[in-house]
């Protein structure tokens, strides 16, 4: 598996790096540096992405937080029942880059660099759920498959592989009582692989909808769990402010449901996500915007948890 996954980066950096260096004609060409279809501009989020291969920057801050949590850190020594249920919060932090360049112009590669964190806030939580940390890239191509005035469909290929590290006292502590020989820390790399299709439909100046619908094989960021399907699919409707009243904010409401989430989820239990963005759209080219999230998945151990997570956005067109 290791020497088939290095041979797999390889080759994807190695394409990445000659599709990037191929001469573009879109320079010569006259473009809005932001897509537009219908008279709509549409506002990249992060549920959906986009369809459109244009040569961009950005990058994503931000953090959540889990509260209230109710925690049972038990063992079960023949009949007998230790450790009480504690209450405990989990911190989550997240950080990511990328870069996309359109080749052509139907056709864009990105790679993309980023980390996320979970951690508790005191030693109930600590114990329980431990302490993850994820850090890893992606390297993918998206191709225009059609397009009119008001609709566009493209098509997706990507490869990712994160490491991840996990420190879990309680797993291992019920380990040992169980002779299973579960370790202390795990760590290694999530190799996947998928593909999917990606779509944006401008209604009127004022209104847009967003679709991405993408399946993929590999690792989920549980360790030890083998490798499996995993599924993605989102939507978004956008409403732009500018063109009626003059105001530079454009809003992103959007809704997703996924397998094997990146905070740890577990994978056989879809999670649920509905985000708010709301950006300044006073630039061609230029984008800040500012996240509301709510993530409602499920934990290793089955604890189902809801996360509130805000962040910052920054994006720059070419």
């Amino acid at each position: 598996m290791n020497r088939y996954a290095r041979g797999v980066v390889g080759a994807a950096v190695l394409l990445l790096s000659l599709g990037a260096s191929m001469p573009s004609p879109v320079a010569a060409q006259v473009q809005d540096p932001r897509p537009v279809l219908g008279g709509h501009r549409f506002i990249w989020n992060s549920f959906t992405e986009s369809p459109f291969p244009r040569t961009h920057v950005r990058n994503n801050t931000g953090g959540g937080k889990i509260t209230g949590l109710e925690f049972f850190p038990s063992f079960d020594l023949g009949g007998g029942i230790i450790l009480p249920a504690v209450k405990g919060d989990l911190l989550f932090a997240e950080l990511e880059f990328e870069y996309m360049q359109q080749v052509q112009p139907w056709l864009g590669v990105w790679a993309r660099v980023g980390g996320i964190a979970r951690v508790g806030t005191d030693a109930g939580s600590v114990l329980a759920q431990g302490v993850s940390a994820i850090f890893g890239y992606e390297l993918g191509w998206l191709f225009r498959l059609y397009q009119n005035d008001s609709f566009v469909l493209s098509g997706t290929a990507a490869l990712s592989d994160d490491g991840v590290t996990d420190v879990n006292v309680l797993r291992w502590v019920r380990g040992v009582i169980d002779d299973t020989g579960e370790p202390l820390v795990s760590s290694g790399p999530r190799l996947r692989t998928k593909g999917g299709l990606r779509a944006a439909w401008g209604l009127n100046e004022n209104w847009g909808l967003q679709f991405k619908s993408e399946l993929g094989y590999g690792e989920p960021t549980i360790p030890l769990v083998d490798s499996e399907w995993i599924w993605d699919h989102a939507a978004s409707v956008s409403y732009d402010l500018a063109p009626t009243t003059s105001v530079p904010l454009g809003f992103v409401l959007s809704g997703a449901s996924r397998a094997a989430p990146r905070e740890g989820g577990n994978p056989e239990v879809r999670s649920r996500d509905v985000g708010l963005r709301t950006a300044f759209t006073g630039r061609d080219n230029f984008l800040v915007a500012f996240d509301t999230n709510w993530n409602s998945f499920q934990l290793p151990d089955g604890d189902d948890v809801s996360l509130i997570r805000a962040g910052l956005s920054l994006q720059l067109f070419f």
